[in-house]
């Protein structure tokens, strides 16, 4: 097994030669470098801890560039050795980001405890979310998450569809997730062992697109060297998903309408009809209704394709949904991109939810993904948020139901000060005990010392 890596370095040099001596003897792999240069060494994911030597000397320096080290890794523990024995560089030092830190002199036994735990922790926290396939828990059906009433409405939909050779129309915003529902059929039926053939009508010029569902015969237009098998050929016995079907040019519907009707069509140039046994799911982002009231879609079609219809709701109406899939993306990204992201903070995933989602689970993905490229940590801050998911409304309502009459509603309380009044009273029964105080509260000692400072909260 490769020997643990301690990165020591600091502007208080007496302090760094007796930590030194300390872990002397211990199973470590001791390194050091220039203070200054620290940022370089720390970008070295294959350090387990840095031990950070600080003197009195320039304090806001020092735990600024603490602030910058953990912007590089959040994950990776920075435990403090210090001659300075007051409550503020205490204080200043487990704000700024560090796990712990001890005061001259050094208690030797619990230091040495102290940085075996912070390893092992550490290396578990790589173990879990790093090395390993991140696990996602909650409900998954076919690549679907979620728990609402709504998507298990869909996914009772799907699986009793399935193994029946009805045409399908599924019908949502896009992004919503219509592929996955088409998808999570074709897997399910008898013709799962046969292609998927997936044709967006949308992304396809109306004078190619016949082309492409019907193909076409060698010769039967300029640039036609060869015969050209169309999407009806290739999806013979499997599926054929048409998305966007409300794109398809009015004159190409009625061919498909024919396809539908007799089961056999003819290549552009042929003279033969071709008999295939496709399942057709078809799938829209508008309102047939509305289109066919414009004239831009077939009534007939309409009532071809809509044998069984589902309807896939937007994320803003299964706000439920948004935490278990926000989560897969990030451990799934994470993974991808070498992070070692775990979670949300509360205010992040309160500010997911309370979006709208206009791109829904498409949008949603795509912002996990970037925070995960751009950022590095063990959990995902509001500051991480895109500016127009950050203008949320972070704000409780309270209200209660009066007798005989409406809803009558109490003060709005900001979160930020739920929070503070939270600390307080706790402080106030504990005495300030900082240790039961966090335990209590659970959240970690360093956390609770940012939060104290952050509110300004005399201990």
């Amino acid at each position: 097994m490769e020997k643990t890596r301690i990165l020591i370095t600091g502007n208080w040099a007496q302090g760094i030669e007796t930590i030194k001596n300390v872990l002397k003897g211990e199973p470590y792999r001791l390194e050091s470098c220039p203070f200054e240069g620290v940022r370089k060494s720390f970008k070295d994911t294959s350090f387990d801890l840095l031990v950070l030597s600080l003197g009195g000397e320039n304090l806001p320096s020092a735990t600024a560039q603490i602030g910058e080290l953990k912007k590089i890794n959040d994950a990776l523990p920075i435990v403090v050795v210090t001659p300075l024995t007051s409550w503020e560089p205490a204080v200043a030092f487990m704000t700024a980001g560090a796990s712990e830190y001890f005061a001259s002199p050094l208690p030797k036994e619990k230091f040495r405890e102290s940085l075996s735990h912070y390893i092992k922790l550490y290396r578990l926290t790589k173990k879990v979310f790093f090395l390993d396939k991140p696990a996602v828990t909650g409900s998954s059906f076919e690549g679907m998450r979620g728990q609402s009433d709504s998507l298990q409405e869909i996914v009772r939909v799907v699986s009793a569809v399935a193994k029946s050779n009805a045409t399908v129309l599924i019908m949502g915003e896009s992004g919503t997730g219509k592929e996955l529902v088409a998808k999570a059929i074709h897997r399910r039926s008898d013709r799962s062992n046969s292609r998927f053939v997936d044709l967006n009508c949308g992304a396809i010029p109306k004078d190619l697109l016949e082309n492409e569902l019907f193909g076409h015969e060698k010769g039967s237009f300029t640039g036609a060297h060869a015969r050209y098998q169309g999407s009806f050929e290739a999806a013979h016995r499997g599926t054929l998903f048409l998305d966007e079907i409300s794109e398809m040019d009015p004159l190409l519907q009625v061919k498909l309408l024919r396809v539908l009707q007799e089961r056999n069509f003819m290549r552009i140039g042929g003279t033969e009809k071709i008999n295939v046994d496709v399942r057709i799911i078809a799938a829209t982002n508008r309102n047939l209704h509305e289109e066919i009231k414009n004239g831009r879609f077939r009534e007939d079609l309409f009532y071809r394709l809509n044998v069984v219809n589902i309807i896939v709701p937007p994320l803003r109406e299964r706000r439920e949904d948004i935490p278990l899939i926000a989560q897969h993306f990030l451990s799934y990204y994470s993974a991808k991109n070498n992070r070692i992201f775990i979670d949300f903070a509360n205010d992040t995933m309160e500010a997911l939810i309370n979006y709208d989602w206009p791109g829904n689970v498409r949008e949603l993905e795509n912002t996990v993904e970037r925070l995960v490229v751009l950022h590095n940590a063990s959990q995902v801050k509001f500051k991480f948020l895109p500016k127009q998911i950050q203008k949320v409304n972070r704000t409780i309502t309270y209200s209660r139901e009066p007798v005989g009459s409406s809803t009558e509603e109490m003060r709005v309380v900001p979160l930020d000060e739920l929070e503070r009044r939270a600390i307080e009273v706790a402080l106030l029964q504990y005495r300030g005990n900082i240790s039961i105080v966090a335990r209590k509260l659970k959240i970690g000692q360093a956390t609770l010392y940012r939060k104290v400072k952050k509110y300004g909260i005399q201990v």
